[in-house]
């Protein structure tokens, strides 16, 4: 650990003290962390149990980004998050992006290779526009990852955008098994505004408990607001007692211009099990204040309610911003 460590730290400080590399490429990050107080809690709660409050920096992400040659570009990316409460471990960087763009390469589409995004929610995170808030109502609920070491083709024609990509399946950790995960994205910008997406992805697994998902997203964004709405289905095969699961989520997300340098925001999830033949929901509600240029102050409430436990209720001030 200690050696992965340094080798990460050396390959950081080559890029920040080189001059002639920094000039060359770009360098750029962003940050954010919040206070959060559990109000209220069920008895039962292990991870967030009520009173829990504390400082947290939940991400840190450092991205490099050079043009290599005509055509050919890398993106390198570094992401530390918060080890939890009670750990008692210090923030560790890991790898997040590290890939080579081949702009063009197919048929007028670029190519990507490496540790590469995938398509499972880059669209309707970006409609969302509070990943700061909380992550896509599939990332937060470990549908997917938002990185997979692969090979991936993108590109657009018209009104038409596309995403394929297949990779190992497990998001930046290494290959555990001899299956591979297919990605397929297609999106429609019907105006400037307005976007609906159509999303795949196959996740071949051993013993045929292989995992499907298949979802549908429509997104509107003006100047002063915004809105989203974002359905899945998840089907697990063989996955109890032999049996297929079937896990479905909806998300309902927008945000609104108040005035001034501030906005309101607010998200209603619901996930829904049908081997437990239960339904969670998350709601989210807040203020968004821009202080400055790329700088968010955001009061916010944050509240789960589980099919029986009792309610979790946190009350954030989450600090946002990037350079």
């Amino acid at each position: 650990m200690k050696a992965r460590l340094l080798l990460v730290g050396l390959a950081l400080s080559a890029i920040l003290v080189s001059p002639v590399l920094a000039g060359e490429g770009k360098i750029k990050g962003y940050m954010f962390g919040e206070y959060y107080y559990v109000a209220s809690a069920d008895d039962a709660e292990a991870k967030y149990p009520e009173k829990q409050n504390a400082f947290r920096f939940r991400r840190i992400y450092f991205t490099y980004e050079k043009e290599i040659a005509e055509g050919f570009s890398t993106r390198y990316r570094l992401e530390v998050k918060d080890a939890g409460f009670g750990k008692g471990s210090k923030m560790v960087p890991f790898v997040k992006h590290a890939y080579l763009k081949w702009g063009k390469a197919v048929a007028g589409s670029d190519l990507y290779l490496g540790l590469v995004g995938t398509p499972t929610w880059a669209v309707s995170e970006k409609v969302w526009g509070y990943r700061s808030i909380e992550a896509t109502v599939m990332d937060v609920n470990k549908f997917g990852s938002s990185a997979d070491i692969g090979a991936a083709i993108k590109g657009k024609s018209g009104k038409l955008g596309y995403y394929l990509m297949m990779g190992n399946g497990p998001g930046q950790s290494t290959e555990n098994d001899n299956g591979k995960k297919l990605y397929g994205s297609v999106s429609f910008k019907a105006t400037d505004a307005v976007q609906v997406e159509g999303y795949a992805d196959y996740n071949m697994l051993p013993g045929d408990q292989n995992e499907m998902t298949i979802k549908g997203f429509a997104g509107l964004q003006k100047e002063k607001f915004s809105a989203g709405l974002e359905a899945f289905v998840r089907i697990h095969q063989k996955a109890v007692g032999g049996e297929d699961e079937t896990i479905t989520g909806i998300s309902a997300f927008g945000s609104l211009g108040l005035g001034g340098k501030l906005k309101g925001f607010g998200r209603v999830d619901m996930l829904s099990y049908d081997v437990a033949d239960a339904t969670d929901l998350l709601l989210i509600a807040g203020l968004d204040h821009m202080p400055a240029e790329n700088v968010h102050l955001m009061p916010n409430l944050y509240v789960q309610m589980p099919d029986g436990p009792d309610p979790s209720i946190q009350g954030r001030l989450t600090v946002y911003y990037k350079f």
